[in-house]
């Protein structure tokens, strides 16, 4: 308690530590990791593998209790593992200003993602548990919607700056001064935690039985297998091509770093909106209907991508507009389910076992949309394989996936929801939102449209499933009468 009352001593710095940490984030992921991958000569298939590393970095969180029961220190466990998955990168640095010359530098690359991202989820974990310790519970909302805000702040002038020095500048070394700059304001957020205090716990005795007896709870829970299955699905179906979004942007497009910056902060603005809309949406009527609605919506985005070519390009600002305030209607829904599923005695279980299993899932979406979309391009004399630019194929079956977990969320159990009715009308009565009624009606029905054949599929299997189990019925029974 005596440190929860010395909150105010030190919340600025981790404010400040925030923004500078996600700064150094920003700057070493997304339009600048796939920029240098490019330069690098990467193809769809390095490149899907590149960004699925952060995904898989979620397995670390099944063993996020062991490792922090076993420093005994999470203040200590967060400095050294930031500091270690921080400092990785002078590797990549060292290969960007060809110190380090290497045939194949993607598999360099490659490596030091793979070091980097699990020590810096294990910082992550247990910098927010060290958190928890610090803040009051009744604060605990305020101070992460601040610290929120400051990581914000920092990411985006991250990204105008950084892409500004791209589009300024050419060449391997810019991206060494890029990731050098990142990885110093890495360092600079650590000397925000070194004089914050910890709560002092013992080291524990670590029994693996009973840990995994516990974790399995939640893949054998019949109320929260439904969630389960649509968080699997949903992640996959979402990772096979998002991560692509921006490979086309910059790639097939030939867009500068400056306006796909731009659009990406469009998304996180928009994202930020709809978490205040959707966040009173999903505790008035329930989570369930506000996912269906959001859902429906967010399956659209790379049927829209489908279309947009060098000429009609600036529709990209609409997509990611109406994509960032629906995907946090999605983000609100699912965090809530999830709590309201999980039985408190044993959460901690169950939020780990569905981040882990989601993210492992999902880190298989951008390997297999890579891989698919180099073996079209490989291939474009096959049949319909030269309809489409290669990664739009990526698109069209990442809607039709999306379109296809749609029917999942209705087997989710959530007590006291209302009907997705319910939402519509009161969207309708939002200025801004009552365009997402339009939006969703269009979406429902196109996803019904390509959900008919798979249903057709399923009762042709089910029939044949049936007439296979009558046949053997009678098989067997004969053979019993000539016994």
């Amino acid at each position: 308690m005596e440190l929860k009352k010395r909150f105010r001593e030190f919340k600025n710095k981790l404010y400040v530590e925030g923004a500078f940490s996600f700064a150094n984030t920003t700057l070493l992921t997304g339009i600048f990791l796939v920029g240098f991958a490019l330069a690098l000569g990467a193809d769809n298939f390095q490149l899907g593998i590149l960004m699925a590393i952060p995904l898989f970095a979620n397995l670390i969180q099944l063993f996020s209790a062991f490792i922090l029961e076993s420093t005994g220190t999470k203040k200590y466990t967060t400095l050294i593992s930031l500091f270690l998955g921080r400092f990785a990168w002078v590797i990549v640095i060292l290969m960007a200003f060809g110190f380090i010359k290497e045939k194949t530098p993607i598999i360099i690359l490659i490596i030091v993602l793979i070091l980097s991202n699990f020590l810096n989820a294990i910082g992550n974990l247990s910098l927010l548990s060290w958190m928890k310790d610090l803040v009051l519970i009744r604060r605990l909302g305020r101070f992460l919607g601040k610290r929120n805000i400051y990581a914000s702040i920092g990411g985006m002038v991250a990204y105008l700056g950084g892409a500004y020095f791209l589009d300024k500048f050419d060449g391997p070394k810019t991206y060494g001064y890029l990731f050098l700059f990142a990885t110093t304001l890495g360092f600079i957020a650590l000397f925000y935690l070194i004089n914050i205090p910890e709560k002092k716990q013992k080291i524990k005795a670590i029994n693996p039985i009973k840990f995994f007896n516990r974790l399995k709870l939640s893949f054998i829970d019949t109320n929260f297998r439904p969630l389960l299955y649509f968080g699997l699905l949903w992640g996959f179906a979402i990772n096979i091509a998002s991560p692509f979004f921006i490979v086309f942007m910059l790639d097939d497009l030939a867009l500068s770093f400056f306006l796909v910056s731009i659009l990406l902060i469009v998304d996180t603005l928009s994202r930020i909106y709809g978490l205040n809309i959707w966040r009173v949406i999903a505790d008035k009527f329930g989570a369930k209907p506000t996912l269906i609605v959001t859902a429906t919506i967010v399956s659209l985005t790379p049927f829209w991508f489908i279309f947009i070519n060098q000429t009609n390009y600036l529709f990209l600002f609409l997509i990611f507009l109406v994509s960032g305030a629906s995907f946090a209607g999605v983000d609100i829904a699912v965090s809530q389910v999830l709590f309201k599923s999980a039985p408190r005695k044993n959460d901690a279980y169950y939020l780990s076992a569905f981040t882990s299993s989601t993210g492992l899932i999902s880190g298989l979406g951008p390997i297999i949309g890579g891989f698919l979309a180099v073996f079209i391009k490989n291939n474009t004399h096959l049949p319909l394989m030269n309809l489409l630019p290669s990664l739009k194929y990526i698109f069209l079956a990442s809607f039709i996936l999306r379109a296809s977990c749609i029917p999942l969320i209705s087997r989710i159990i959530e007590p006291k929801a209302r009907e997705v009715n319910d939402v519509i009308k009161r969207m309708k009565t939002l200025r801004f939102f009552s365009f997402f009624t339009n939006l969703y009606s269009f979406a429902n029905h196109t996803s019904k449209i390509v959900l008919i054949p798979e249903k057709q599929f399923f009762t042709l299997q089910r029939e044949t499933f049936k007439a296979a189990k009558k046949g053997f019925s009678k098989i067997w029974k004969h053979k019993n009468r000539e016994k």
